[in-house]
């Protein structure tokens, strides 16, 4: 059996294959990075990758499953793709449907739209409060990890002063998840994307 991995950051590579390996995987494992897909989406939009993703999938054929990890892109590839495509955020997506309010926290802008069009269609319609942690992404582009999450950490922590009525907060980016472990007094679930689309990769493959 093989998973391939598509992905739009390097770092991920050694990540996932963590994850990948603590959920007992230890089957092939591919990764396909294209930095350059994510770069063109936050300037030009998303619409104009449909010819570049079809042939990345098509390179992916002899995959039992495929991961997506970048939730910017996942509703294309969702859009385009076989049964045996795992989109990085539609496991917490469902799993956070099942509460009542919802914080869906991100780090680009190119992920709102996606992002919430997919807690929308797995919640039946209802809404989720976006927090943009917008001063992040600098510390994730400079390879600053430890930064990256603080301030993700701190932007969720004083989105919440305005919202204590949330019941679940959903780190909508896979590269976010190192924040969670600094939000754990927070007094709601926090979702990270990796581990949950990990076991659906997982499953889809054993099938």
């Amino acid at each position: 059996m093989k998973i391939t991995c598509l992905h739009t950051a390097q770092s991920h590579v050694e990540n996932f294959t963590a994850v990948f390996a603590k959920e007992g995987w230890d089957e092939a494992l591919d990764h396909i990075v294209r930095p350059d897909l994510l770069a063109r989406a936050q300037t030009d939009g998303s619409g104009d990758l449909s010819d570049d993703l079809r042939d990345l999938l098509h390179r992916c054929e002899g995959a039992d499953a495929v991961l997506c990890t970048c939730s910017t892109l996942g509703a294309l590839v969702e859009d385009i793709a076989a049964e045996n495509v795992v989109r990085i955020d539609r496991p917490a997506m469902e799993m956070a449907a099942r509460y009542g309010k919802v914080m869906l926290a991100i780090c680009l802008e190119s992920t709102r739209l996606p992002s919430s069009a997919l807690f929308e269609a797995c919640a039946k319609g209802k809404e989720a409060d976006v927090v943009l942690c917008a001063e992040a992404w600098t510390h994730f582009e400079a390879g600053e990890m430890s930064a990256f999450h603080r301030s993700i950490a701190q932007s969720v922590g004083a989105a919440m002063i305005d919202a204590p009525q949330t019941e679940c907060i959903v780190l909508a980016q896979a590269s976010m998840q190192g924040a969670g472990p600094l939000l754990l007094d927070i007094g709601v679930p926090v979702l990270a994307t990796p581990s949950l689309a990990v076991r659906q990769a997982i499953k889809v493959a054993r099938r």
